[in-house]
């Protein structure tokens, strides 16, 4: 005990600095871990956002009334510039949804996975789909197709 207590003495200084780095070190790692946890909060209420946006605009304009529709006859009608282009920044978010749930973080895969397949199957969406799947992110792709077989 006496040895500890010299040792003390002697190195008063150093213990001082060492504590003083040990906390430091626990009270950045605390304040990261809080700062992920605002960030991933803002993001979710982002990509929310966006998403409903998005969709309230499908709801929003009759031109788009036939896009989730399961019976269309595009011989008759095919798919409008209007409706091209609105999928076409539909695709863009699920490609965004995609990313965000491979890396783990806010949107699990399995809902992904379930959209892409109930959307994607739907006739103006393949159909669009179809026709600029090519500029799009190969591994998007294949992980369309796999869903849309």
């Amino acid at each position: 005990m006496v040895a500890l207590g010299e040792w003390v003495t002697t190195n008063w200084f150093s213990l001082l600095q060492s504590l003083g780095i040990i906390f430091g070190l626990f009270f950045t790692a605390t304040a990261i871990r809080r700062d992920t946890v605002a960030r991933r909060a803002s993001d979710l209420l982002s990509l929310s956002e966006r998403h409903q946006e998005l969709w309230s605009e499908l709801y929003r304009r009759p031109e788009f009334r036939r896009i989730r529709s399961k019976e269309v006859d595009l011989l008759a009608e095919p798919v409008t510039a209007a409706e091209e282009e609105f999928l076409k920044l539909v695709f863009v978010h699920f490609h965004v949804g995609w990313l965000v749930a491979q890396r783990g973080a806010l949107v699990p895969m399995e809902a992904v996975t379930k959209d892409v397949r109930t959307f994607f199957s739907l006739p103006i969406p393949k159909t669009v789909w179809r026709a600029v799947r090519d500029g799009a992110d190969p591994k998007f792709v294949e992980f369309v197709e796999a869903q849309v077989k």
